[in-house]
């Protein structure tokens, strides 16, 4: 994304209701997963500036990277100083090397998503776990993805099948944000109506304190509720995955591409029209 909005991430990435929630819920992932175990490596790609590394340093030593320098130094700002640079697609790891790792909103930024996925399974341990987080739904589509730098927004089973190719057993996927679906989609239709700016801008802005832990408040409750059951809309979405099968010859993504984008473009068509 483009670097002015690392100081943005900077300044709100411990405070605003998405980056709260989307934490949170990762972080009771985590805690499912480690469950009291000690010597637990986890490694989180594309870790930005940094809030999510302290969060996750409950469970285990942590380890992250990122393609921006200035990311990497709002990391040690933070008094996180094992970080490095470096792309999803190539990760400067061995094999086997962690238990746990997370990809929270990267993906969706990689010009070969198959082939971070290919990195991800590579360096975790074959009974480790992976947690990815998603943007959701082609149609919800924006000037706010543009200044993210994002090169695609996924549907369920287009994520599902990416992970199934590049070697991994699904546990579990979800979407999440459900409850600020239709608020949210009716934002990006607006945004789009009224668009102005010269140069693409987020929709990122900490509102009035009352509404960010109000939103905070009802997350928080999604959360309960996505502990039972999946949810079948929403803004994100999340997957567990293990590595523990052989991934796909790189020969044949360009088929995948293809297959996975008309598979998006039917899971869409079908959201839509229910």
């Amino acid at each position: 994304m483009y670097e002015a909005e690392y100081e943005a991430m900077y300044r709100l990435e411990k405070s605003y209701w998405w980056y709260v929630a989307r934490r949170a819920l990762t972080a009771e992932l985590l805690a499912n997963e480690v469950k009291g175990r000690s010597g637990m490596r986890i490694l989180d790609v594309g870790c930005g500036t940094g809030a999510n590394m302290q969060a996750f340093a409950h469970y285990g030593k942590t380890t992250g990277i990122d393609t921006s320098m200035d990311a990497l130094e709002f990391c040690r700002s933070r008094g996180v100083d094992t970080v490095t640079l470096s792309a999803a697609e190539r990760l400067p790891f061995d094999d086997n090397e962690f238990d746990v790792v997370t990809a929270m909103d990267i993906l969706e930024h990689t010009d070969d998503d198959l082939t971070a996925l290919r990195e991800l399974q590579r360096v975790c341990r074959k009974d480790g776990l992976v947690v990815v987080t998603v943007p959701a739904y082609g149609f919800l589509w924006s000037e706010h993805d543009e200044a993210l730098k994002h090169r695609r927004r996924y549907a369920a089973h287009e994520l599902r099948n990416k992970l199934a190719a590049t070697g991994f057993e699904i546990v579990r996927t979800s979407y999440f944000i459900t409850t600020l679906f239709f608020p949210v989609l009716a934002m990006r239709i607006l945004q789009g109506i009224f668009k102005h700016s010269t140069h693409p801008k987020t929709s990122l802005y900490l509102p009035p304190k009352w509404i960010n832990e109000a939103l905070i408040k009802l997350l928080a409750l999604e959360q309960r509720i996505f502990r039972q059951v999946n949810l079948p809309f929403g803004v994100s979405i999340v997957a567990l995955a293990r590595p523990d099968k052989p991934a796909r010859s790189e020969s044949i993504d360009h088929d995948l591409e293809r297959l996975f984008s008309l598979e998006a473009d039917d899971e869409l068509l079908t959201t839509v029209t229910r």
